[in-house]
């Protein structure tokens, strides 16, 4: 073997080693955006579930305070307040 081989087999091993060495880093670094997406996806899909709960909940509240309005209303009035509320303008 000859010395210029020995040195042409270094540095092929130096680029090899730098090579594997780039992507064991990209997958690594692949690895930890993609487990970082998921935990985000995650707490947004918790932030909406919530956001819509509360949401349920007010309009059952709303709903609620509606009826009992309505229950302790004259019927004339109930009437009134339907066709000044609900019918089409014009």
């Amino acid at each position: 073997m000859s010395i210029v081989e020995i040195i042409i087999g270094v540095i092929g091993a130096v680029l090899a080693a730098a090579v594997g060495g780039f992507g064991i880093g990209h997958l690594r670094g692949t690895s930890k955006a993609e487990s970082k997406a998921d935990q985000q996806r995650t707490e947004d899909n918790a932030a909406a579930t919530k956001a819509a709960a509360e949401r349920r909940v007010e309009a059952t509240k709303g709903a609620s305070n509606v009826q009992q309005t309505v229950s302790h209303m004259p019927d004339d009035d109930v009437d009134r307040e339907l066709r000044g509320n609900w019918t089409r303008k014009g």
